[in-house]
């Protein structure tokens, strides 16, 4: 084919929302800022994605389908592609690093420009860095929880999504005291839909 019948293609799929492999919920504004933060699963899981809007706190755009981790980085990538050319922006991508290295790794090779970067120190070279990516640690999964559990309580974040909303019910704090899926239940929506916020 011809790189003309090419563009036009990849144009029809981005503009044909039936066609995306991820949801959409209502349309995007121009300059509106998207972030995107994306829960890769170990092996072949469920990965999610929820892309949240700084403007409006809202989730017009949600991913969860069973991928490789490496797939869902170009998942990631037409999702970010799809957003930019409605917003003419490209979104910030925030990846979980510790199961998201393979995800990490293909938008790194996609030249994806607006990937969040945590700062950490480094004791050994007592100088401050950052790395690509979001470490979950146990003190930084109760802070993105926190939070996001006091905006759901004060209403200041509105979601769309039926899976989210199903997962949010069924996200519970367990006897030792860790805010968890239920047995049996996923919690990949709500983790993306936290570190969103």
């Amino acid at each position: 084919r011809s790189s003309c019948t090419r563009w036009s293609i990849y144009l029809e799929i981005y503009m044909n929302e039936k066609l995306l492999p991820f949801r959409v919920y209502r349309k995007l504004e121009m300059d509106e800022h998207i972030v995107i933060f994306a829960d890769p699963a170990e092996g072949i899981d469920y990965c999610a994605a929820v892309g949240m809007s700084k403007k409006y706190l809202d989730t017009p755009t949600v991913y969860n389908e069973r991928i490789e981790s490496s797939q869902f980085g170009h998942e990631l990538y037409r999702m970010a592609k799809y957003v930019e050319l409605r917003t003419h922006i490209w979104p910030t991508i925030g990846v979980e690093r510790n199961t998201g290295q393979a995800t990490i790794y293909v938008l790194v090779n996609l030249n994806y420009s607006d990937l969040f970067r945590m700062k950490y120190f480094d004791s050994i070279t007592d100088q401050q860095s950052d790395k690509i990516g979001w470490m979950t640690t146990e003190p930084s999964r109760k802070k993105m929880l926190d939070d996001l559990a006091l905006v759901l309580r004060q209403g200041q974040v509105k979601i769309y999504d039926k899976d989210i909303m199903d997962q949010l019910r069924s996200f519970v704090v367990n006897k030792r005291g860790k805010a968890q899926a239920e047995s049996n239940k996923k919690d990949d929506l709500v983790i993306a839909l936290a570190g969103s916020y």
